[in-house]
This record gives C-alpha cells, sequence and structure tokens, in this order.
C-alpha cells in the first residue's frame, strides 16, 4: 500500500456493511452454542453431586463456584 492508497484524515473509512453483519450474526451464534454447552455441562455437574449424595442446595453451590 503506498501513501496515495491510505484514506486521508478527512475519509471515512469504507465499511462492508453485508459482511460485517454477517460476521457478526457467525459470533452471537457461537456465543449462543457455547451457553448451552456450559449450561448442559453445568447441569451435568449438579446432578452428578446431587448422585453422590450432596443436598441439592450444596450442588448448586458447588456448581456456583465453577
Amino acid at each position: 500500500m503506498t501513501m496515495a492508497d491510505e484514506p486521508t484524515r478527512s475519509e471515512r473509512p469504507r465499511t462492508d456493511w453485508p459482511e460485517a453483519i454477517r460476521a457478526q450474526v457467525e459470533i452471537w451464534q457461537g456465543l449462543g452454542e457455547a451457553a448451552s454447552h456450559i449450561a448442559h455441562a453445568k447441569r451435568a455437574l449438579f446432578l452428578a453431586y446431587v448422585a453422590e449424595g450432596f443436598t441439592e442446595s450444596q450442588a448448586l453451590e458447588l456448581v456456583k463456584t465453577i
């Protein structure tokens, strides 16, 4: 890139909005998927603690620490 190709301070950078929106949607979908996996893992831990003899309130407190 030469200096002639660089925008001047008065020019606003050009954004490919459709592409930016698609990228943002992908990020949100990934976050949603990760949150779902985390929730399933925490539920599995909760149930495992209860199965090991902890009360539900104790199991909940243990899961909260993770």
